[in-house]
């Protein structure tokens, strides 16, 4: 069950305070439209001032040492906001396999570049579209001596574009591997994404270098994922609860045959619903981020909470384009921005009807 304490409330308050002023909505959508770039050093300056980047990473590397429940606090204010920063690619999904892989000697050097914000990861492990759980077809690591290579290829990696190192999975001699590769020693490609607020890319290696975090690393691989997919529906909920609230505020405000369209009972009903659907997903999210930071094992809950955010997220964007008619189509309007990104991250770790599978499989169905 998720506790929404005292000490996550000032610190999602923080946050919340920090993207308003430095990301509305207007300035994303110019930043989207190539209109205008994201101002230099602004990662770092909130890893200095916020501590975001090493939100979650221990003390004794110069992080914050917060939990996954507090990040995934934080990735709500973020997903709300569509602020263009590496919270999502960097400082959740490229930092938890280092906490997953648990290899102090290895992780020191990136993860103290990563809490002081001079350094951005990106997690690659999916080589190709709709698969998930992710699986290692043509990405090989060689061993020769004390030293690994890799060669393959990884796609829809989202680096933001372009992250300093990658964690990149490849199939090695004792099985599936975690390795750390420097962005020298990847070629990278820009996908034509439909989120226009998040790049992602292909990569490709060829010999690449490479630090190997974990051999044999099924488990936690599996675990990566389940915790990616966690940390994807926190930041989906964010959304959908930005996307009530502005249609809430239309439904308010415009006029049409006289009266605002807020006191039709259709709309009403469109509102409300939305509400308790945005309510009972905040909660899956949660309890998922939680469980997590006790340590349990949340397989279950991970697909429940995206297969709830992921659907909640894409149905809040349409009816938020009904609700506001006409100039929810048009190109201006920040609606189609937050359509984009729902359908973008419904497929981001596994489907709904993938999570549902899984869900079924592991009830034991």
């Amino acid at each position: 069950m998720s506790v929404m304490t005292e000490e996550r409330e000032a610190l999602k308050a923080a946050v919340a305070d920090y993207l308003d002023a430095t990301f509305p909505i207007d300035k994303v959508h110019r930043i989207a439209n190539g209109k205008e770039d994201v101002p230099a050093g602004e990662w770092t300056k909130a890893a200095q001032g916020l501590g975001l980047a090493g939100l979650v990473i221990p003390e004794e590397f110069g992080g914050q040492g917060a939990s996954l429940g507090e990040l995934g606090a934080v990735l709500q204010e973020f997903g709300r906001t569509l602020a263009p920063l590496p919270m999502l690619s960097s400082a959740a999904l490229g930092t938890v396999p280092f906490l997953v892989c648990d290899n102090a000697n290895v992780s020191k050097p990136y993860l103290e570049a990563l809490a002081a914000g001079t350094a951005t990861a990106a997690l690659a492990l999916s080589e190709a579209a709709n698969q998930w759980p992710a699986t290692i077809n043509n990405t090989t690591a060689t061993p020769s001596g004390d030293t690994w290579s890799i060669t393959g290829s990884k796609s829809f990696v989202l680096d933001n574009g372009g992250a300093d190192f990658y964690i990149v999975s490849a199939s090695t001699p004792q099985g599936p591997g975690i390795f750390v590769v420097d962005a020298a020693d990847v070629q990278r490609t820009d996908l034509n994404a439909m989120d226009l607020t998040r790049k992602q890319s292909a990569i490709s290696l060829n010999n690449a270098k490479a630090t190997p975090l974990a051999i044999n690393a099924q488990e936690q691989l599996t675990k990566i994922q389940n915790l990616a997919a966690t940390l994807v529906a926190s930041e989906q909920i964010g959304g959908a609860d930005a996307i009530l609230k502005m249609m809430v505020e239309y439904a308010k405000m415009r006029v049409q045959f006289g009266r605002i369209i807020g006191s039709f009972q259709a709309i009403k009903h469109m509102c409300a619903n939305t509400l308790v659907e945005v309510e009972q997903a905040r909660g899956a999210a949660e309890d998922a981020a939680d469980r997590a930071a006790e340590g349990e094992d949340i397989t279950l809950s991970a697909s429940l909470a995206k297969i709830a955010c992921s659907e909640v997220f894409s149905d809040a964007t349409l009816t938020n384009i009904r609700v506001h008619g006409g100039i929810g189509y048009t190109w201006e309007h920040p609606a189609h921005l937050y359509f984009r990104r729902a359908r973008s991250t419904n497929a981001l770790f596994g489907t709904p009807a993938q999570h549902r599978e899984a869900l079924l499989v592991g009830l034991g169905y």
